[in-house]
């Protein structure tokens, strides 16, 4: 129990008056008494030395000093393990990263996160309010400041594990800066298991709190997990061969023996299968050679691999059970068609046809406005040059030298003469590694417009731009490369096959933008459209499309979600892998002013103030008191009627004055 006010505790001096007004004589009055008899007793207590007598215990001293006690208590303000003063509010924080999905003492670490929330929404006192916020990789408020117990009982309810890292930080400081102006003795509870490598900062504008949902310090924990996968296709041995790869790392006191299987989603029977050893702190890396043929539409298989510690089994039955699966897809996957619409650059169409797994064909806008409504629509990566159409396709393309006044969102300017590149966006995926300080550009008819972001600028204007749709991306390039000396340059190759890549890894994750577990699935569909989407588990999500694209909620589970959106069959595929979740011990340090603050195991519920059971009490003791001395006085008085005899010479006992 700790006190909120502790210095009321002062108060209880007042006890050791109320002790001496029932030790010190009485004083004497003079009377008129009936015989001398009567002064024996007073003549001992004058003759006594001292001025005290002996303390004789009393029913009324006990209930004095237990209604003073008891009103000390309650202006202290007596509290519980982070109670929440009056009228001040609590932002509670809590870790939504995957190792909160870890199994501590045989429940779920975010279980118990949920529970201590809840104790502390349940536990407000009058005036009180709890925020709630989410830390997943991007901080959210899943409930306001509230007093309101159905809000936050169900703003808890959404609470749930979103997979990966999550910035605890943003989280902490998101939570602060709704309590800047929040009244004395507000908070910030934050609930980790502190399952991450690092150091927190911790805000210092309001009180911060750590508490830990997961094992103490250097208490054991047991874990096996795949922290990779991938699928590569087995050159010269057919289409169908690949080779599986899996990294499999174990956290223990000792090796374990597990069983790496594989198999095709949605088919039965096993491809592959391996028996390893795994020691602690050293990953295996295993291959399985593996034949993965389409299915009877030709769609591209999908592998699962799962661990398990029994041949043909699933799951290891150890702290985290997320990371015992991961889903890849086939190397048939990652064919490409690209579609080259009009006379597309010779260097271009030579780097295209480079690849391997690019499939090449040549038409024309003409050729695919006569294509028949019915008919299914191309997938793949639609490279324009010169003419383009009204609006661009679903998934990816590319745009090259277009003709007109725009290419499609951007307004095209007027053409400039040897422009010179200034800056270029080298964060960007489609310009790694891909140098551009001497590249001489002939011509440039730069991209105007606030739809696109640019990737190349030049003193002219921008040369290379973006545009981001939930469907897809157009990269639109404002020249026309034969006209510079960037087909002679590294650069240009490895840029192309740059965009070969992004569009092949956008088809292979099934049409849906890729995200981490437990994010929610970004599905492209026409606006005001309902699509459907059904979860590794076997569950049903449905959402309805605003602005083109439907943002549907999932649970952090691994496995393939099959969706279905614009009379298309869609997919995606979500796993962990990642090791530093995946290592559930506690691990990050919290400081907060450049001093390390030390985090509390979370064994204690919150408890609201009890302030008002003491002050009960308190007028309990005073109500019992009050009804001891009348009944007293009025016994006395029953007594001395029915005796008809004058009192003592004495004044009746102190027994009640301090009341």
């Amino acid at each position: 129990m700790t006190f909120l006010s502790p210095l009321s505790l002062l108060w209880l001096g007042l006890l050791i008056p109320l002790v001496l007004l029932y030790v010190l004589k009485r004083r004497r009055e003079e009377r008129t008494i009936g015989s001398t008899m009567l002064w024996e007793q007073a003549l001992r207590d004058l003759r006594a030395e001292r001025p005290w007598k002996k303390l004789i215990p009393q029913i009324a001293l006990l209930l004095q000093i237990l209604a003073l006690v008891a009103g000390a208590f309650a202006l202290a303000r007596p509290a519980g393990v982070g109670g929440v003063p009056t009228g001040a509010f609590v932002a509670v924080v809590v870790d939504a990263s995957a190792s909160m999905a870890a199994e501590t003492d045989g429940e779920a670490r975010m279980e118990r996160a949920r529970d201590i929330a809840d104790e502390v929404a349940r536990s407000l006192p009058p005036g009180g309010r709890m925020l709630l916020v989410e830390a997943a990789a991007q901080p959210s408020i899943l409930a306001p400041l509230t007093g309101d117990h159905a809000a936050l009982d169900e703003a808890l309810g959404r609470l749930a594990v979103r997979g990966g890292s999550a910035d605890l930080e943003a989280a902490v400081a998101l939570a602060a800066e709704r309590l800047q102006d929040a009244p004395e003795g507000s908070r910030v509870l934050l609930l980790t298991d502190a399952a991450e490598e690092g150091e927190v900062a911790l805000d210092g504008r309001v009180p911060v709190e750590v508490r830990l949902v997961g094992p103490a310090e250097g208490a054991p924990v047991e874990n096996t997990a795949i922290v990779d996968a991938d699928a590569r296709l087995r050159l010269g041995e057919g289409p169908d061969r690949a080779d599986l790869f899996a990294r499999v790392r174990h956290w223990g006191a000792g090796p374990v023996d597990v069983f790496l299987t594989a198999t095709i989603e949605g088919r039965d029977g096993v491809v592959a299968s391996r028996r390893l050893t795994v020691e602690p702190g050293r990953p295996e890396t295993v291959v399985l050679p593996a034949t993965l043929p389409p299915d009877a539409a030709g769609r591209a298989a999908v592998v699962r691999l799962a661990l398990s510690r029994v041949a043909g089994g699933e799951g290891m039955d150890d702290d985290l059970a997320l990371d015992d699966v991961a889903v890849v897809p086939s190397p048939g996957a990652r064919r490409l068609p690209v579609f080259l619409v009009g006379p597309a650059p010779s260097a271009v169409e030579r780097v295209l046809r480079a690849d391997p797994q690019a499939e090449l064909f040549a038409t024309s806008l003409e050729q695919l406005a006569e294509r028949d409504e019915d008919a299914p629509p191309l997938d793949g990566l639609f490279v324009y040059t010169g003419a383009l159409p009204a609006a661009p396709p679903p998934g990816d393309s590319v745009v090259i030298a277009p003709e007109g006044d725009a290419a499609f969102e951007l307004q095209l300017g007027e053409e400039v003469e040897a422009p010179r590149v200034v800056t270029w966006d080298e964060a960007d995926p489609r310009l790694r590694f891909v140098p551009l300080a001497e590249l001489h550009l002939g011509s440039l008819r730069p991209l105007v417009g606030g739809a696109g972001r640019t990737l190349v600028e030049t003193d002219a204007g921008a040369a290379v731009a973006s545009i981001q749709r939930p469907d897809g991306e157009t990269t639109v390039l404002g020249f026309d490369p034969m006209r510079s000396d960037w087909p002679r340059q590294p650069g240009f190759v490895v840029f192309f096959r740059n965009l070969l890549e992004r569009a092949r890894q956008r088809r292979a994750a099934g049409g849906v933008a890729p995200g981490g577990l437990g994010e929610p699935l970004r599905v492209p569909a026409p606006d005001g459209e309902e699509i459907a989407v059904r979860t590794p588990g076997g569950v049903t999500r449905a959402a309805r499309s605003r602005g083109g694209l439907a943002i549907v909620p999932v649970d952090a589970t691994p496995g393939v979600y099959h969706v279905r959106a614009g009379g298309k069959d869609l997919f995606a595929l979500r796993s962990l892998l990642d090791a530093g979740e995946s290592d559930v011990r506690p691990r990050l340090t919290f400081t907060e002013g450049g001093r390390e603050t030390e985090a509390e195991l979370a064994v204690a519920r919150e408890h609201r103030e009890s302030w008002p059971w003491f002050a009960g009490l308190m007028l309990l003791f005073l109500l019992a008191e009050v009804a001891w001395a009348t009944r007293r006085a009025k016994r006395r008085k029953e007594n001395e009627g029915r005796s008809g005899k004058p009192g003592r010479s004495e004044k009746p006992g102190r027994e009640g004055a301090a009341a």
